[in-house]
């Protein structure tokens, strides 16, 4: 064999591999299995006055054990080129089968263009490219006819496919027949049964299927559970292969969108809604609710209800009754409460013997407290533990008294509000307002002065003109739009007119500028001082024993030092 026919050869192999490898995926491998190592041999005769060996510790033949120390690989990671082939693929090796594992094939080539074929071993491949392929291994063949016929015979497989329209394909005891758009396959236990798209079928040991989407019908079915859908109809349900109240634990059933109910385990449910009904049931609480069109049945453990919306509404339960007729009256009980309403009063009686009575223009209150109001201008509450008494003459009077303090106003005229030993407050009108208790004391003129003082802090406001904040620490005075003063303990800085002053307090003494805007500036340091002329027409500057001087804003040094 030359090498330029290998060149021919092994497009032809490859062509033909891609076949086989795909009919490998869809119907499973062809020939049969590599043989495994030491296969088919002999085993040796045990030797009856040997002792038997067990499971248990020392029971093992120690002779079997290798006694010489393992040697590790140079690569432990490195893969044989045979093996990286493998990896990703379940085709079987046609040549390993051939020639068998770890032995190198001996291949035979004839090539009479265009025919050509390859042998080694029970591996034979012929071909007559492009009409005819035929690939034989041991009892496994397979023959492609141009690209329209397929034809293989296998112990496992076997396979007739006109492309697209015929098929019928083996696979151990199940078999597939498709023609056009009819399909069936039967195997033990299982069948299926298509025409697509109208119809499909299919049967299983434990359940099946029926698809006709045409019909809107999909079903489905296992021993644990299925779902079926024919049109407006479902149901769903798990516990048993059919759908049935009787057997199922879990099912969902209706006609949408006239009927639905659902049940499981611990809950109930029933939607009608044509009807207006719906009923729900939860073994949890024993709770239960139906509802009727108008009517409504409700239950609990501790309550039941019945309504007839919305006019008639029914509560009772132990030791309770609760009754409500729409626009009369509602009455109701619980324990020693009870309650009692008509379009012309309210009663009731609390938990405690408290008493509430209410009418038109009048309520009253008794009970820890008290309370009389005449609606809705005058209201009297009275808390006789306590000794307070409140009075409101709606708008215009207000009065409260307790041993904390004592409030009296009469709108907007005058208004005292005094906390006993805290704090006493004065209104003379709502614009004159003064304040003075523990802390400090506060006098405004609501929106034009302010003054007061809280501790060691004080204000004084005449607005929109003067500012003044003052704490120990610092204190900010404006003199609106004339006069700006900032003073925050370390530094002060002053604007009035077109003057401006600043100073800082530093480790070595008092550090001041001062300008009077655009003509003279002048500043003293610890170390020296500072003129200018319209900011350097003419200056003179000092620092330490350096100087400088400014003529027509140009710097000339006087004395030599560093620069500044």
């Amino acid at each position: 064999m030359t090498v330029a026919s290998l060149r021919v050869a092994w497009p032809l192999a490859l062509a033909f591999s891609l076949v086989s490898t795909s009919a490998f995926a869809q119907f499973g491998p062809m020939g049969p299995p590599p043989m495994q190592p030491g296969q088919g041999q002999q085993q040796p005769k045990p030797d009856p006055k040997q002792p038997q060996t067990h499971a248990a510790p020392g029971g093992e033949d120690l002779s079997s054990l290798p006694s010489a120390e393992a040697q590790l690989p140079t690569d432990p990671l490195s893969v044989s080129s045979a093996v990286k082939k493998r990896i990703g693929s379940d085709a079987e090796s046609d040549a390993g089968v051939a020639a068998g594992a770890g032995v190198s094939p001996v291949w035979t080539r004839r090539i009479y263009p265009p025919y050509y074929e390859e042998q080694s071993g029970a591996y034979r491949f012929r071909t007559i490219f492009p009409l005819w392929f035929e690939r034989t291994q041991g009892d496994d063949t397979a023959s492609l006819f141009g690209p329209l016929y397929y034809r293989r015979r296998s112990p496992q497989q076997d396979a007739d496919v006109v492309f697209p329209l015929y098929w019928d394909v083996r696979n151990g005891d199940s078999r597939t027949h498709v023609v056009g758009p009819l399909a069936w396959r039967r195997s033990p236990g299982e069948q299926d049964n298509w025409l697509a798209p109208l119809i499909f079928q299919g049967s299983r040991k434990d359940g099946g299927y029926l698809h006709i989407p045409p019909l809107l019908t999909y079903t489905r079915h296992d021993q644990t559970g299925g779902f079926n859908m024919v049109g407006p109809a479902f149901c769903s349900w798990k516990g048993g292969s059919t759908c049935s109240l009787r057997t199922a634990e879990d099912i969902d059933f209706g006609i949408a969108p006239f009927y639905f109910y659902g049940r499981d385990d611990h809950s109930e449910y029933e939607i009608i809604p044509p009807l207006l009904h719906y009923y729900s049931y939860e073994d949890i609480g024993e709770k239960s609710l139906n509802i009727w069109g108008p009517l409504l049945w409700k239950h609990t453990r501790d309550r039941d209800v019945f309504d007839v919306m919305p006019f008639f509404w029914h509560i009772w339960g132990p030791d309770e009754d609760h009754v409500t007729v729409l626009p009369f009256f509602h009455y109701g009980h619980k324990g020693k409460e009870n309650l009692f309403v008509n379009p012309l009063f309210l009663t009731a009686t609390g938990p405690k013997g408290e008493k509430t009575f209410a009418t038109w223009g009048y309520a009253r209150y008794r009970g820890r407290t008290e309370l009389d109001m005449i609606t809705p201008f005058y209201w009297d509450y009275r808390d006789p533990d306590i000794g307070a008494q409140t009075k409101i003459l709606f708008p215009f009077l207000y009065s409260s008294v307790s041993p904390r303090g004592r409030d009296f106003a009469v709108f907007p005229f005058w208004g005292h509000f005094e906390r006993y030993g805290v704090k006493e407050t004065t209104f003379i009108t709502p614009f004159i307002q003064h304040s003075h208790g523990l802390t400090g004391w506060e006098t405004n003129i609501h929106p034009i002065l302010y003054l007061g003082r809280n501790q060691n802090t004080s204000h004084t406001v005449v607005f929109p003109f003067f500012w003044d904040f003052a704490s120990p620490k610092s204190r900010t005075t404006v003199g609106f739009p004339v006069y700006w003063r900032f003073d925050d303990g370390d530094s002060v800085s002053q604007l009035a007119l077109n003057t401006y002053y600043h100073e800082r307090k530093l480790k070595q003494g008092l550090d001041w500028e001062f300008h009077f805007f655009p003509a003279f500036s002048y500043g003293e340091t610890p170390d020296g001082h500072w003129w200018k002329v319209l900011y350097g027409l003419a200056g003179y500057t000092r620092k330490g024993v350096h100087t400088k001087m400014y003529a027509a804003w140009i710097p000339f040094t006087l004395s030599e030092g560093r620069s500044f």
